[in-house]
């Protein structure tokens, strides 16, 4: 499979802490296969599908992340399907998409880590680096590599969606205070911050699964 060149290439970002790893290492990768041929730094096209009710300090870590890696965001609504149809009418030398979904979120077990969406959706191959990767992975590289983040992982959420379907995780309260994403201990309770009203309907299916489960990801309540 031959690799698209950098400018046929786009990142899933909605600030969730899988798409916060991601992005700094493709940054970083962008940055040495650059220098190795002498190409000049370009910014980089982020994909940002938005969902009703967005909690501000996720909104704000965004805005940020675009000074900080130098992104081209392209906001655009959704549902993810939808949205996705607007990227590509917009930005059509977009070939492939980075996306931070792991092999453990919602529609993960069916992906591999190049999966081009599914035949009735807009096409894009996407990359999906972090597929093998756990919580504790996550949270590992983020604290190794001193990535920045949304402050609110540090204010007991462990999984981000909309205001109305998150709250801070119970199994992070300790002594009357909440503790860091990164402290928790079983990876099953990831999610257990997380109360949806929505249907099954309303997930995004295979087809693109969510853009970056932000944590992967617009109907999207997953960003993760």
């Amino acid at each position: 499979m031959s690799c698209p060149a950098p400018s046929h290439i786009a990142l899933s970002f909605n600030g969730g802490k899988d798409c916060t790893a991601l992005m700094h290492l493709v940054r970083a990768a962008l940055y040495k296969y650059n220098k190795e041929h002498s190409l000049s730094t370009t910014p980089l096209v982020a994909l940002y599908v938005l969902y009703k009710k967005a909690f501000p300090e996720v909104d704000d870590f965004v805005e940020r992340s675009v000074v900080r890696y130098d992104l081209d965001l392209v906001k655009v609504s959704g549902p993810m399907k939808q949205g996705l149809q607007a990227f590509k009418d917009s930005h059509p030398e977009i070939k492939a998409i980075f996306v931070g979904t792991r092999g453990d979120d919602p529609h993960g077990e069916r992906l591999q880590y190049f999966s081009k969406t599914d035949a009735d959706w807009p096409e894009f191959m996407r990359v999906n680096p972090v597929l093998d990767w756990a919580f504790e992975d996550v949270w590992g590289g983020i604290r190794e590599m001193g990535v920045q983040y949304c402050c609110l992982y540090d204010q007991g959420y462990t999984s981000l969606g909309d205001v109305d379907s998150t709250k801070r995780n119970p199994a992070l309260l300790k002594d009357g205070c909440y503790q860091p994403a990164w402290s928790l201990v079983d990876r099953c309770l990831e999610r257990s911050g997380r109360s949806s009203t929505s249907t099954d309907s309303d997930l995004p299916p295979s087809g693109m699964a969510y853009p970056a489960t932000s944590d992967a990801n617009c109907s999207s309540e997953y960003i993760d």
